[in-house]
């Protein structure tokens, strides 16, 4: 065999597993047929955080008591700084995987069989293949020429009003952003309510500041039809017409299967997704899926986790995985944050408890903490500033069988939205 292990794709999945077999000595292949890194790092959660943050600064800044704001925003340059950034994640990604002995190879590979992989007429054979081929946006049939992920996120002006198809995560981000960056925004979601995949509790605490914010919301809406001319014409049902200078198609992803000779694997498919077992093995033993293209959660934290649990077991060890304390988080406004499972049980302060929110002028959410019928934290729901930060507390806590009273007792530094978590956990 040529190599040890081949890597189809390198996402966020696949470049960490490249660099985690390498380091253990193995020869590894990774094969990428666009941009080192994937989806995420160049079109989507970083590139999309940097607009989060810009909006969010320019809004904080706007909204402090006493403050007067004159400002320009020159999205070419903003646009131009993005992609340096992008650019020196991705670099790096790329020189530390080649410098841990891996080889980076660029171009389209199809798969001829469970150890060959064919690029630009040449075959490799590996001993080993995993998969990391991503996820691509749905598509409505008969709605064309709309903006993206890609897209939006290279806009190079804020529009006047922003029509968002779709209240998921992507679709409520993007929405908060550039409704804080000054566009009118509409966001149509044919669920009975914005963020569907989340509990309701959390969803209702976006909407309602959501709709304060200014946005329109429209839920049990369904998108009839996307007409564009000078401007979008977007038709809704029973709702009438929308004039929109863009539109944002944001209504999910599905697995990435096609163009890479997957059907000469003969792999068991589970629904759109490939099939794995705990090992993150597919149905054919020698060859492993992690990421998108392997189930849900759709998240490059869940990739990279899926990259390590693959690579121990190609390395010999006996590693599954275990999602129970999975984070997951909608950068919105309040930003949200959950893990772990619910229970009828738990204990919720509101956010304006928290004094380091109101130093950031921010009162809305609040802190609340599942637990078990003994004690033990079982999972949290956050929807405060930075929660995407302190949410991993409370997922070693639920892998750590920690309890109300162990993290109440462990000290927080003051002042920090962290001591929400705390606060949240003390007797009452």
């Amino acid at each position: 065999m040529d190599y040890d292990v081949i890597i189809l794709g390198a996402g966020a999945g696949g470049y960490l597993a490249a660099l985690h077999l390498a380091k253990k000595k193995k020869k590894v292949l990774i094969i990428e047929k666009e941009k080192f890194g994937g989806e995420c790092l160049n079109y989507g959660c970083i590139p999309s955080k940097a607009l989060i943050e810009l909006s969010e600064n320019i809004f904080y800044l706007k909204n402090m008591p006493g403050m007067t704001l004159d400002y320009k925003l020159n999205m070419k340059d903003w646009q131009a700084w993005k992609d340096s950034m992008i650019k020196k994640i991705t670099g790096g990604a790329e020189g530390a995987c080649k410098a841990s002995g891996a080889t980076v190879l660029y171009g389209e590979g199809k798969i001829v069989n469970k150890n060959t992989v064919n690029v630009d007429g040449k075959n490799y054979t590996a001993d080993y293949l995993i998969l990391d081929t991503g996820s691509v946006p749905v598509k409505i049939k008969g709605i064309d020429d709309v903006y993206y992920n890609r897209e939006i996120l290279a806009i190079d002006h804020i529009p006047e009003t922003l029509v968002v198809i779709g209240g998921g995560y992507i679709g409520i981000e993007m929405g908060t952003a550039f409704r804080k960056l000054g566009s009118d925004v509409y966001i149509v979601e044919m669920k009975d309510r914005i963020l569907p995949e989340v509990d309701e509790y959390l969803s209702r605490a976006v909407d309602k500041r959501l709709r304060d914010l200014g946005i329109k919301i429209l839920t049990s809406s369904r998108v009839l039809g996307v007409k564009k001319n000078k401007n979008y014409t977007v038709k809704i049902e029973n709702s009438g017409d929308i004039i929109a200078e863009t539109v944002l198609m944001a209504v999910g992803r599905m697995p990435n299967t096609q163009g890479y000779g997957l059907e000469n694997l003969n792999l068991e498919m589970d629904g759109r997704f490939i099939k794995t077992d705990q090992h993150k093995r597919t149905s054919v033993d020698n060859v492993y899926a992690i990421g998108d293209v392997s189930g849900m959660p759709m998240l490059a934290h869940k990739a990279f986790y899926d990259a390590y649990v693959a690579s121990e077991n190609i390395l010999g060890n006996d590693t599954v995985v275990d999602y129970k304390s999975m984070p997951m988080v909608v950068y919105t406004d309040p930003e949200i944050a959950f893990t772990g499972k619910t229970t009828d049980k738990y204990k919720q302060i509101p956010a304006m408890a928290n004094p380091r929110t109101l130093t950031m002028n921010q009162q809305d959410g609040f802190f609340r903490v599942y637990y078990n019928d003994d004690g033990t934290i079982s999972g949290a729901g956050i929807a405060a500033p930075r929660s995407s930060e302190i949410i991993a507390e409370i997922g070693l806590a639920v892998e750590s069988g920690l309890t109300l009273d162990d993290m109440f007792m462990t000290v927080h530094p003051h002042p920090t939205v962290s001591e929400g978590i705390k606060d949240a956990c003390e007797n009452d």
